[in-house]
């Protein structure tokens, strides 16, 4: 019989292992072209993959290793998570890549109890400059920086 002995590491296993079966699903509806010419699907199928791996991983370890019991669900950060990344998309065509970065990280911000003003502030800072640096200078993405 198997026994799970981490049940929070059983569920975050399946959690993640389910998002990536759907991940793959629809990256397989993409082109997958060849290593040499990705396709559109390509890499999603890639990160789905090494998603599932991961789950895979979390949910043996939760096999052989002893955690925590359950707790309750977490509401408010599911709620603000979700509504910062569709802030996100809603705004950054409309408000700009920065704007929509502060906005959208600020509203994760109010997720947690624990960040006081002086280390939002700060948190901003840094990932606006650190999303700066990776996606409009180093992946050279086509974004405007401030509104229309």
């Amino acid at each position: 019989m198997i026994r799970i002995r981490d049940p929070k590491n059983f569920m975050a296993g399946l959690l993640f292992t389910g998002l990536a079966i759907v991940l793959a699903f629809n990256a397989l509806l993409l082109p997958l072209g060849t290593v040499s010419q990705m396709g559109p699907g390509y890499f999603p199928l890639v990160l789905a993959v090494i998603l599932g791996g991961l789950g895979l991983a979390v949910i043996i370890d939760s096999l052989r290793f002893e955690g925590g019991p359950l707790s309750g669900f977490e509401w408010r950060g599911f709620l603000l998570i979700t509504v910062a990344i569709v802030t996100f998309g809603a705004t950054i065509n409309r408000f700009g890549f920065i704007p929509a970065v502060v906005i959208s990280v600020g509203i994760c911000i109010l997720a947690s109890t624990r960040f006081r003003p002086v280390t939002a502030i700060a948190l901003i800072a840094f990932l606006l400059v650190f999303c700066w640096v990776v996606f409009i200078w180093g992946l050279g993405l086509p974004v405007r920086l401030f509104g229309r």
